[in-house]
């Protein structure tokens, strides 16, 4: 994977005070953490002080000698070039210039640690408390991180990592090489092995969780719309055999997200994704993501999306966010499917879809169809492609036609509809006519069915489900109970219920 990012900072601190810190067992430990930022507790320190004076009034003194102390310290590391990429633990920094220990544990295991970035907790753990930094900022603290992150985004019960180090262990093959190209050896992804130098090239327990956490940590608001997807993959059997959570893997981890220029080279929302989508499976193929190569592409890709679809906007700029024409793929061989993402200055002044634009979360183009995020592109993907999924029998329960202008058809189509998710998106083809799913059932924990109208062609809704039908009944409200229980509850409140069969 090529490697986008900041430039880097080598390596300046010398001498023997040096050598004799790079085998230290912080360094070992923080080895398979990247840094991820070069922020420091100091610089942050304007803001901790106005958020919790009430609970430092004794111990300002202390704070803000360690502070400063740690400030010096890290300065003399930083030394060089701005912007670096380096391992946690790369180079431990010299001692403060007294002999103080830093701010006292409490102070830093209930104030000053959980307000930081998973990254900046591990980066500032030494030189603010040298006596207690590796104590507070461990293993328990890294998954309680994760416990907090799987808790607030809905995805306890869905994703998960590996609570042992002796599941890490079993679970990670060798660390691959890092990627021979042509850029400077700064720029190789970082081993995320242990940094002891004993050559085994194992993916710490630490280091893992830590690459997990930061993976969490980012993108909150993107990772809440990830519980809508994977329950009803779950349900279309496109997990493991193990069914979910889905474990995210040390050896991808290891492999794909050595360091944060690797994790930030394509939007979260897909980035997310791809953290666990090679653990998902359609007959038999992964349904990994891939970002395709543009020297692969020949510029083909942005040359197709720029032809004749009378949308470009007046070239990309900074509302794009940093989303270009770019090619994806998920799956391989006869199961592959490529999109591409979307610039927001590609979109017409008024079209809908830019007053919802997210950078993190872009537009989509797959084939003739046009959706407003990746997230809901994907969705698309589970009802429209995957749900052929082997031991899956979906089924069309009803069709009805509606007159093209029907008010209350278009209020369903259109607007929102509470308690109901909801995917939308344009068909490219004649007047970019809009259609929508609107899940019924198979979004709530505990559900085993997945339920759906699909609203298509201005004027056709359909209702589909994985249900069960009952055999030897005639009436749809006896062969299929729970659709038919839960499609006249949301149409007769929009005056459709006539259109519902006997």
């Amino acid at each position: 994977m090529s490697v986008e990012g900041e430039p880097k900072r080598p390596r300046t601190q010398g001498g023997d005070s040096a050598a004799a810190n790079e085998n230290t067992p912080v360094t070992r430990e923080a080895a398979g953490v990247q840094q991820l930022s070069n922020t420091t507790v100091a610089a942050q320190t304007p803001f901790l002080a106005d958020k919790w004076t009430p609970f430092l009034a004794d111990k300002w003194v202390s704070v803000f000698a360690a502070l400063s102390s740690a400030k010096d310290a890290l300065r003399d590391v930083e030394g060089g070039v701005k912007g670096t990429i380096r391992p946690i633990g790369w180079a431990k920094p010299p001692p403060p210039a007294d002999s103080a220990d830093g701010l006292p544990p409490d102070v830093c295991r209930d104030v000053i640690y959980p307000c930081l970035p998973i990254d900046e907790a591990i980066c500032s753990a030494r030189p603010i408390s040298r006596a207690y930094g590796t104590q507070l900022v461990n293993e328990a603290f890294v998954t309680a991180r994760i416990d907090d992150h799987l808790s607030r985004h809905s995805l306890t019960g869905l994703i998960d990592v590996h609570r042992t180090a002796a599941d890490t262990a079993n679970a990670a093959a060798p660390t691959p090489a890092p990627p021979t190209s042509s850029s400077s050896s700064s720029d190789a992804p970082a081993p995320a092995g242990d940094a002891g130098g004993d050559g085994g090239g194992h993916q710490s327990h630490f280091g893992y969780l830590s690459q997990c956490c930061y993976a969490l940590e980012h993108g909150g608001a993107v990772w809440c719309e990830s519980p809508d997807f994977i329950r009803p993959t779950h349900i279309y059997k496109l997990t493991p055999s193990t069914g979910v959570p889905l474990i995210m893997s040390p050896q991808w981890m290891a492999a794909h997200l050595p360091t944060k220029a690797d994790f930030h080279t394509m939007p979260l929302a897909l980035r997310q994704y791809s953290t666990f989508g090679h653990l998902l499976n359609y007959r038999g193929t992964s349904l990994a993501l891939t970002k395709v190569d543009e020297a692969d592409e020949g510029g083909e890709g942005k040359k197709e999306a720029e032809r004749g679809d009378g949308e470009e906007g007046e070239g990309e700029g900074e509302e794009d966010g940093g989303v270009t024409w770019q090619w994806y793929t998920i799956g391989s061989g006869e199961h592959e499917w490529r999109f591409e993402t979307v610039p927001k200055s590609t979109l017409p002044p008024h079209h809908p879809y830019r007053r919802t634009y997210d950078p993190h979360n872009p537009p989509i183009r797959y084939g003739d169809c046009l959706f407003p995020s990746f997230t809901a592109f994907m969705k698309w993907m589970v009802l429209s492609e995957w749900y052929k999924q082997e031991g899956v029998d979906e089924k069309q329960v009803f069709e009805a036609t509606v007159g093209r202008g029907d008010e209350r058809y278009q209020r369903l189509l259109t607007g929102p509809i509470e308690g109901h998710t909801t995917v939308d998106f344009i068909h490219r083809e004649g007047r970019n006519e809009r259609l929508r799913f609107i899940f019924l059932k198979g979004m709530k924990e505990g559900d085993t069915v997945a339920a759906y109208l699909y609203l298509s062609g201005g004027r056709i809704v359909l209702l589909y489900t994985t249900e069960a039908a009952i055999e030897g009944q005639t009436r749809l409200s006896d062969r299929f109970p729970i659709a038919m229980s839960l499609a006249p509850t949301l149409l007769t409140k929009y005056g459709l219920a006539h259109i519902i069969p006997q």
